[in-house]
């Protein structure tokens, strides 16, 4: 459990009201996470959302470079910033990981487990509508970036 406070000070809870910021506070969990330290697995199912605090995070995606004998290869594909969420497939079906996280450095991070998270949500549809708005918009921000990356790599 953490303090609502603490969810109140990042614009991305901004559209919550009291009653919603006091609920998911009370099913995360603050999180210290050491540097190099994998979160995330892609391929794997999400059994958690996370919001970094404090630190850095990476995002990377596994490629096969056409090489049997390599095999495949990670691909930093962007960094989390602060205040931003990660393993948004835990609300987005299949609910399949769809990249390696792992700290950058030292890093706080809040831990919402997707039963507890899933189970207020079927409380609260105003709250699920609220969050999935907000994932798309992070989903769709972070293809542009990935597209942006392709684009350059082509160039």
């Amino acid at each position: 459990m953490i303090s609502p406070e603490l969810l109140r000070r990042y614009p991305f809870f901004s559209f919550l009201n009291e009653k919603q910021l006091a609920e998911l506070a009370m099913i995360a969990e603050d999180v210290e996470l050491k540097e190099g330290e994998t979160v995330l697995r892609e391929g794997e199912p999400a059994k958690a959302l996370f919001f970094l605090l404090q630190g850095g995070v990476d995002l990377y995606f596994a490629v096969d470079n056409g090489s049997s004998q390599q095999g495949r290869k990670e691909v930093l594909v962007c960094e989390i910033n602060t205040g931003e969420p990660f393993g948004i497939s835990a609300l987005i079906e299949p609910h399949i990981l769809t990249a390696t996280v792992r700290s950058s450095r030292p890093s706080r991070v809040i831990q919402f487990d997707t039963k507890a998270l899933y189970k207020l949500l079927e409380q609260d549809q105003k709250l699920e509508n609220i969050l999935l708005r907000q994932m798309a918009r992070i989903a769709f921000e972070r293809l542009h970036a990935t597209r942006v990356l392709l684009a350059a790599a082509w160039a």
